[in-house]
């Protein structure tokens, strides 16, 4: 799976432009008190921190600090400004105001740090959301918003057998390694030059697009982790000696893909921004039929992100189609929350066909999440109205306007 944090600066090397992929640094927001940030506990254990008080590291200029603070706030005056802002020497800006400007409008967001807005918006998107176990399966997990308590997605492990069976197909992908090398290797990280390349997104006009993608990119890390924790499968090394992945396996389980997940909620949540801003190519058919809109060549990259991940031998087929059903639910749940209309559809659950028949005799069935012309759909299930998430709105309202022709 892809590390969006990582890549933070690289939205954009023409300066602050580059800090929309922060999304993923929310955990920086602490780190104001850390000088090291390889310390173990960030905000406290930097050099000037705990580590300096207790005098592991010597640091005089904390000792010198603490001295000085000490007298201030021992003879009742922790400024050498006493008089407040009632004396002439504070003078106001703006003249005359009655009280401090309103709250939460769109100004006071865009006058945040980006990684600021990024943990105020995932916030709202954890808001009154939790995965639970299924009472009739123990590898049944499910993510739903808890009042009213409506499934967002729902996902099945297979047995074990089933994994089993998946492995010669695994094997068979991977006599493409040698053709798909670059292609594997460029797609280990979030694949933002390809979707950018397809959707015409450039890091000084899109600024905001980028920061409410990777704030999403994010979210939808997070429960895909929760969902490869929950459910705990092994990965095809951990099955069969024979597979030797041509890059390093990840140090976490196999189902969902996480790759599949977020390529599909990438897809997903980039078109329904770019519906909404009004893009006449977001959704429709191209000439003669063909399917060229930015959602059909999204999907395509999707479905070659998830097959390259079982090329490489990290992932079985199974994987990849309940990472789109994931990715998929996920989007409309996040386009939803920023206020987006006509997404608010939900409830996909995997295994997608649910006609009886025994998970194994739909093997084949299921290997068409490798054809660009298989689509998962989420459920039915409409969210309710209002979500009222004040800064994913604002964000996604900023998004939309750089997006508009």
């Amino acid at each position: 799976m892809s590390n969006w944090g990582a890549m933070a600066g690289s939205a954009g090397s023409a300066g602050s432009a580059g800090s929309a992929g922060s999304a993923g640094s929310a955990g920086s927001a602490g780190s104001a008190g850390s000088a090291g940030s390889a310390s173990p506990i960030v905000g406290l254990d930097g050099p000037v921190g705990l580590p300096g008080y207790s005098g592991q590291i010597s640091n005089p200029m904390l000792a010198r600090s603490l001295i000085e603070d000490r007298e201030l706030l021992l003879s009742g005056a922790a400024s050498l400004f006493d008089e407040g802002p009632g004396d002439p020497s504070f003078p106001v800006w703006p003249p005359g105001t009655g009280g401090l400007p309103p709250a939460q409008t769109p100004a006071t967001l865009q006058r945040l740090q980006a990684n600021v807005r990024a943990v105020l918006a995932e916030q709202e998107l954890l808001q009154g959301i939790s995965i639970v176990g299924m009472p009739s399966a123990t590898r049944k997990i499910r993510l739903q918003l808890d009042a009213p308590v409506i499934p967002i997605v729902t996902l099945e492990a297979p047995p074990l057998d089933v994994f089993i069976k998946q492995l010669k197909l695994v094997d068979a992908f991977s006599d493409l390694r040698s053709e798909r090398t670059e292609d594997i290797l460029s797609q280990v990280v979030p694949q933002s030059a390809h979707w950018s390349a397809i959707a015409g997104l450039t890091p000084e006009r899109h600024r905001y697009t980028y920061e409410v993608l990777g704030i999403g990119l994010r979210f939808a890390m997070m429960q895909v982790m929760r969902f490869k924790h929950a459910l705990e499968c092994p990965r095809p090394i951990d099955l069969s000696r024979r597979i030797q992945p041509m890059i390093l396996t990840p140090g976490y389980s196999a189902f969902p893909s996480g790759h599949s997940t977020e390529a599909h909620f990438l897809a997903e949540l980039l078109t329904a921004l770019m519906s909404d801003a009004g893009r006449p190519d977001a959704k429709e058919p191209g000439a003669g039929g063909k399917q060229r809109s930015l959602q059909a060549q999204l999907n395509r990259l999707a479905h070659r992100v998830a097959e390259n991940r079982v090329v490489a031998g990290l992932h079985y087929p199974l994987d990849s189609l309940a990472g789109q059903v994931l990715g998929v639910s996920l989007a409309h749940y996040v386009a939803w929350a920023c206020n987006a209309a006509g997404w608010e559809k939900v409830g996909g659950e995997f295994p997608v066909i649910t006609d009886g028949t025994p998970l194994e005799d739909l093997l084949p069935k299921m290997d068409l999440v490798l054809d660009p012309a298989c689509m998962v759909l989420p459920g039915q299930t409409l969210l309710p109205g209002n979500p009222n998430r004040t800064v994913l709105s604002q964000m996604w309202t900023l998004a939309v306007a750089e997006c508009r022709i």
